[in-house]
C-alpha cells in the first residue's frame, strides 16, 4: 500500500493568528518502504501523521492511502494502524482490561472474535504481557500502556502503519522486541511504515529512508547512510600522544600544513599526554589530510593510536541538520553537502 501526499498544507487559527503547521508538502512513499520522519518539535510531523490517519483534514492539498483519498475516512481507516505517543494511554478505556480493550478495538476493525483472540494472545505473549491481560488499564505503568497501544495497531495486520513515538516509555528490552516485530511486519507482510521518533537508534536500525521537515516544509529526503556518510567525508578523528604539546602551535600546523581546521579537541588522558581531535579538511582530500596529519604528529615526536574518518551517529547528523535550519529565513530544500558544511556538533 503506497502513501501519496500532494501539496498538503495545514493552517490553524489561534487567537486571531494563523499558524502554518504544514506548508505545501508533497511526497510519495512506495509500498513496503520503512520510512522515518524527522524534525524538531513543532516541525509538523504529528500534524502530517494525523492527516494521513484521517484525524485532521488538510487546509489544502490531497493525500491518498493506496489510491484512496483520506476524505474517504472509513475506507482509509480499514487499511491503517496507528500509534501516537500517548504517555498516559488516553485513547484506551481505563476501566476495561488490556484484553477487553484490544478485543473491542479489533471488532471495530471487522476482525472475527475468534481470530482476534488468537492474534491478541500471540502479541501479548510476544511482549510478556500474558499474565497482565486481565489487568485494568488504569493500573498499568506508562510503558505497559505504550505496549498495549502498539499491539492495538498491529492486531488488524494493517497494510500501512503510521507510528508517532510508538515506543515512548518502553524499557530497553521491550524496545528491541518492538523493533524486531516491526521489521517482521515490514519484511514478511510488506507493511508500509511511516515512523516518527526521537529515538535515533531505533530510527537508524529500522528505516531505509529519512524525510526531514522543519517549520512545515520538506527539507531533505535521503537514506540514513547517505545522511551520515556525507558528514563523515568532512572529518578525521585522531587519538595521539605528544609530550611537548601546545594547542595553538598544533592548531596552526593543522591549518597551514594540513589545510584543515580543528572542530573538536579534548585531553583524553592529561597525565600521559594523550589527546583526541576531530579535524575538518578544507583544502585537501580526506586521504591526503589524513596523511598530512600523520606526518605532522610523527615529525613532532608523537605517536598515533588511532586515525580514521569519523562516522557520526544519526543523532549527531540530526543536530547538524537543526543547526543549519536554526535561523529566521524561510527554510528551503538543501543538498546533503550543504547540511553538513558546518562546525561539528558533539553528541551529548
Amino acid at each position: 500500500m503506497s502513501i501519496e501526499i500532494q501539496n498538503v498544507s495545514k493552517v490553524y487559527s489561534k487567537r486571531g493568528k494563523e499558524i502554518t503547521a504544514l506548508d505545501n508538502i508533497s511526497l510519495n512513499i512506495n509500498e513496503g518502504e520503512f520510512v522515518g520522519l524527522l524534525g524538531p518539535n513543532g516541525a509538523g510531523k504529528t500534524t502530517l501523521t494525523k492527516i494521513l490517519t484521517t484525524l485532521v483534514l488538510p487546509t489544502s492539498g490531497d493525500a491518498y492511502i493506496d489510491g484512496i483519498n483520506i476524505n474517504e475516512d472509513k475506507k482509509v481507516r480499514s487499511l491503517i494502524g496507528s500509534v501516537f505517543g500517548e504517555t498516559g494511554g488516553r485513547s484506551l478505556y481505563y476501566r476495561l482490561s488490556i484484553f477487553d480493550n484490544l478485543l473491542f478495538y479489533s471488532t471495530l476493525s471487522g476482525i472475527r472474535k475468534n481470530e482476534a483472540r488468537k492474534r491478541i494472545n500471540s502479541l501479548l505473549h510476544f511482549f510478556d504481557l500474558d499474565n497482565k491481560k486481565d489487568t485494568l488499564v488504569m493500573k498499568l505503568s506508562t510503558g505497559m500502556k505504550a505496549k498495549v497501544l502498539l499491539i492495538r495497531s498491529l492486531v488488524p495486520f494493517p497494510k500501512v502503519l503510521l507510528l508517532d513515538e510508538p515506543t515512548l516509555g518502553f524499557d530497553a528490552e521491550s524496545s528491541e522486541k518492538a523493533k524486531e516485530l516491526l521489521l517482521e511486519f515490514n519484511r514478511e507482510f510488506g507493511t508500509t511504515v511511516l515512523l516518527t521518533s526521537h529515538n535515533f537508534t531505533e530510527m537508524d536500525d529500522l528505516t531505509s529512508r529519512l524525510i526531514l521537515i522543519d517549520r512545515g516544509q520538506l527539507i531533505q529526503d535521503c537514506s540514513p547512510s547517505v545522511f551520515k556518510e556525507s558528514a563523515a567525508q568532512h572529518y578525521v578523528r585522531v587519538i595521539f600522544n605528544l609530550a611537548d604539546f601546545h594547542y595553538k602551535s598544533f592548531e596552526d600546523l593543522i591549518y597551514y600544513s594540513a589545510g584543515a581546521e580543528i572542530s573538536f579537541f579534548r585531553e583524553e588522558d592529561k597525565s600521559n599526554f594523550i589527546y583526541e581531535a576531530k579535524i575538518k579538511p578544507s583544502k585537501f582530500s580526506l586521504n591526503e589530510t589524513i596523511s598530512r596529519i600523520t606526518i605532522l604528529i610523527l615529525r613532532a615526536g608523537g605517536e598515533i593510536y588511532q586515525i580514521a574518518p569519523h562516522m557520526p551517529s544519526l543523532k549527531e547528523s540530526f543536530l547538524a541538520f537543526l543547526a543549519i535550519n536554526n535561523h529566521n529565513e524561510v527554510p528551503k530544500k538543501r543538498s546533503v553537502e550543504e547540511i553538513f558544511n558546518l562546525p561539528f556538533q558533539e553528541e551529548e
